[in-house]
């Protein structure tokens, strides 16, 4: 086990000065993810100024080194290659690349974990889409947590954010003690979601002035939610919080706007999006627009190809040889921008593969423009909205009703030009993952 592993493991629960003090140390100088961490650093500032022919020598490189690697040393892809005819040991110019095989998840699953992963020493194993219905194992290596911290502090600081700066985090621990628990690794406060907001709230009012915090950080719907309800029950909280957070970090779902708007006017400050995998094939963060996402060249190769259901986004991770992800097919479908075969930027158009529903015709009709692409008031008077396919034809909308119920929750819900029979249910809390995640889509409920 590395240092890193080692830290991340056994000394997260150090008292909250031993944390402070760490933090104050910055990752560029930090042991055992300082060289890592810098070079990525030089990578993201290099990316942003290189023209489009340096660009794609760079992406170039990096995905042909990884290929040879993939090719040499797993069998998954040495077969694959081979089946195709393909050797990127003979790649001489930036569409040699394009000539690599797509991978799919369905593709990784049906074959052993050893059969397409490399025999290195270190590594550890990583698992994703357990909220998908798609699980997936695979093992990275040790290096990736530099690599993936370099990235991910370039996004958050787009909201002023800094490494000794205090958080709460909002995610689905289940080990949490007495509702909020310092993590003195990673210098924050975990809260647990499940304890009640209220008691939540009262923790977090608790905390000593010096330590209280300065950015949320989590799953958007519960963040959102959380808010909200200080709002809805005149928690002093929320007054404090409107003086002290100066920015949302919204991670692993996709941030319902009409909740992100109204919990950025309530905490008067701005948040931050980023569209990314378990996998680490993809890393996009927004600049400008919210959900439009501009993936990192410095983190991966990302491409959008066509497809009979849409432009297809792709991505090749650089740096896990343990279980390469090269070409790897997200399932997600967007609208995307390209400069010289490397996408600028995207907006995902159709979620993941699961996030549909099945109409009277036997069509997908995909979440992301049903309940995001529509102007629903219901989204006024709710703190969660679910969807779960009841049969081919029809569906609930799950709610969580926002204060007390309603009796005409259709007529809040713009339906219109569909072939589905639409039921609309009230629920006192969400369906969540065993993780904690709030779906859009449930696919099993009783």
């Amino acid at each position: 086990m590395s240092f890193l592993l080692f830290a991340k493991n056994k000394l997260s629960r150090l008292p909250y000065p031993v944390g402070w003090t760490v933090a104050q140390l910055p990752f560029s100088y930090r042991p055992g993810i300082a060289g890592v961490y810098n070079r990525r650093r030089r990578d993201i500032a290099a990316m942003s100024q290189l023209p489009g022919p340096q660009r794609q020598k760079f992406v170039f490189a990096k995905v042909t080194s990884i290929a040879c690697w993939a090719y040499n040393n797993v069998p998954f892809y040495t077969d694959l290659y081979m089946a195709h005819g393909v050797d990127p040991t003979k790649f001489r110019d930036f569409q040699d690349i394009l000539t690599l095989p797509v991978v799919t998840k369905q593709a990784l699953q049906e074959v052993p974990i050893e059969y397409r992963s490399a025999k290195l020493p270190r590594k550890s194993l990583e698992n994703t889409g357990g909220s998908s219905g798609q699980p997936l194992n695979f093992y990275i290596e040790p290096d990736s947590i530099a690599h993936e911290w370099a990235h991910m502090h370039s996004i958050w600081q787009q909201v002023g954010y800094r490494s000794n700066h205090l958080k709460v985090v909002f995610a689905g621990r289940s080990s949490i003690r007495d509702v909020l628990d310092y993590d003195s690794v990673r210098h924050h406060y975990a809260a647990d979601i499940y304890a009640g907001w209220g008691a939540v709230a009262d923790k977090i009012m608790a905390l000593p002035s010096v330590v209280r915090p300065k950015f949320l950080h989590g799953y958007p719907s519960a963040i959102f939610d959380f808010v909200q309800w200080l709002d809805i029950h005149g928690h002093p909280l929320l007054k404090v919080l409107r003086s002290q957070i100066r920015g949302l970090i919204l991670g692993s779902e996709y941030p319902t706007p009409e909740a992100r708007a109204r919990t950025e006017k309530l905490l008067g400050c701005s948040s931050v999006s980023w569209y990314g995998h378990t996998e680490r094939a993809i890393l996009a963060r927004e600049i400008g627009d919210k959900s439009v996402y501009h993936p990192f060249p410095s983190y991966g190769f990302v491409e959008s190809i066509g497809g009979d259901d849409g432009n297809r986004l792709l991505g090749t991770s650089y740096y896990n040889r343990a279980s390469p992800f090269i070409r790897y097919d997200t399932g997600d479908l967007v609208e995307a921008e390209s400069a010289d075969g490397i996408v600028e930027s995207f907006r995902v158009v159709k979620g993941r593969s699961g996030d549909f529903i099945i109409d009277k015709a036997g069509n997908k009709v995909f979440l992301t423009g049903l309940i995001f692409g529509r102007h629903h008031k219901i989204f006024d008077y709710s703190r969660f909205l679910q969807v779960r396919q009841d049969a081919p034809g029809s569906a609930s909308i799950l709610i969580v009703p926002k204060g007390q119920g309603r009796e005409d929750w259709r007529s809040l819900f713009d339906g219109s030009n569909l072939k589905i029979d639409l039921k609309f249910c009230e629920l006192p809390e969400p369906v969540r993952t065993t993780s904690g995640k709030v779906p859009l889509l449930i696919k099993e409920y009783r």
